[in-house]
């Protein structure tokens, strides 16, 4: 059975007006795509939770569901059960229902109760607590954002330098590539600003841009992150 076939159908569903077929679709998918294939993992968290929400804003019952597994899954992490992927799981589910500030609390709750579970999702959560305004927090769990920048333009430049595709698809590549690239920075500069070390802050960005070594994708990035 390919999750990818089924997460389709379900989408197609949802377009004709067969709701309950496609929230039958879209629950399958969350709960056993990973079981089939692991590639599905971005997927999952992304474009089926989007198709999974805008199908909740037509009909209730798929909400309702999607609510449903948010709640069980923070139950289970606040018993200190559960992990890494659960709360990646419960922290998309926030982000898609604009929730962001549960994930803040769910971690802060982790991070009190179950310090070490805690600390293996630390990563996945930085962004809601950057959105929360804790900024010392943040840097408790990303203290040296230069290393992290170091670390994000490698991964960047390894990606861009990838070979063996046509010029259409790596332009989109470059495209979602430089995109995740400035969201990922933009936290770390976020925290930099928030720590009122503003010098710091703007050589975060100066650094993040001249790190790119490929032209086109160094002027995307500086065009996002100097938009302000």
């Amino acid at each position: 059975m390919d999750p990818g076939e089924i997460l389709n159908r379900g989408r197609a569903a949802a377009l004709e007006g067969r709701y309950e077929h496609a929230l039958r679709d879209f629950m399958w998918f969350h709960k056993h795509a990973l079981k089939h294939d692991r590639a599905y993992y971005g997927v999952r968290l992304s474009f089926a939770l989007g198709y999974w929400m805008e199908l909740g804003e037509v009909y209730s019952p798929a909400l309702k569901a999607l609510q449903s597994f948010k709640r069980q899954g923070e139950s289970a992490l606040i018993r200190g059960k559960g992990n890494r992927d659960l709360f990646h799981d419960v922290a998309s589910i926030n982000k898609e229902l604009g929730h962001t500030n549960d994930t803040y609390k769910l971690f802060l709750n982790m991070k009190k109760d179950h310090p070490e579970l805690a600390k293996t999702c630390a990563d996945l959560a930085i962004e809601a607590i950057v959105e929360a305004r804790d900024f010392k927090l943040a840097s408790e769990h990303l203290p040296h954002p230069e290393n992290y920048l170091l670390w994000l333009s490698d991964r960047l430049n390894g990606d861009l330098e990838r070979k063996g595709v046509s010029r259409s698809i790596a332009t989109r590549r470059r495209e979602a590539h430089v995109r995740n690239y400035c969201y990922d920075g933009e936290t770390a500069i976020k925290i930099l600003k928030g720590r009122h070390n503003l010098d710091a802050a703007e050589a975060a960005v100066e650094g993040a841009i001249a790190l790119v070594r490929q032209k086109q994708a160094r002027a995307m990035v500086c065009a996002q992150l100097t938009s302000e």
